[in-house]
């Protein structure tokens, strides 16, 4: 039987699993108009920060292994978001980088995203978000 997460481990890690379900469905919901899914919002993301960023780059920057990441790359082509060119120096490499309305996509898709975060954490004071963070940064490198 699960217990209080304040002093079960296992109900604080299903607490946590749910926030992320949570989060993470919320996204989706947000971002489904717009034709596109949480997988792609990472990656829309990281490439309108960058104006053109090799393939292999992205793929370590997202933590994405090299399947995942063609395999987001395939999709956000298909749908018009990205495209592929060979790199000069290398013909066995790409450069990344946003279609214009790729990059359209990619900032109505922060705003909602930056909607939702207000949603999820704007009720938060200063010191309970810190920390959050604080907490959530320990978990993430004790688990990495």
């Amino acid at each position: 039987m699960i217990g209080d997460p304040r002093d079960d481990d296992q109900a604080l890690g299903m607490l946590l699993a749910a926030a992320h379900y949570n989060a993470r469905r919320a996204l989706q919901d947000g971002l489904r108009p717009l034709g596109i899914e949480t997988r792609h919002f990472a990656v829309l993301t990281a490439l309108a920060q960058h104006e053109a960023i090799s393939q292999r780059q992205l793929g370590q920057r997202l933590g994405l292994d090299k399947s995942t990441m063609v395999r987001i790359l395939d999709e956000l082509e298909r749908l018009g978001l990205a495209s592929r060119l060979r790199t000069e120096h290398d013909r066995r490499a790409y450069t990344i980088q946003l279609t214009p309305r790729g990059r359209e996509r990619a900032h109505e898709a922060d705003k909602i995203a930056a909607a939702l975060g207000n949603d999820l954490f704007g009720w938060l004071d200063p010191a309970e978000r810190e920390q959050l963070v604080a907490s959530l940064t320990k978990i993430a490198e004790k688990t990495t």
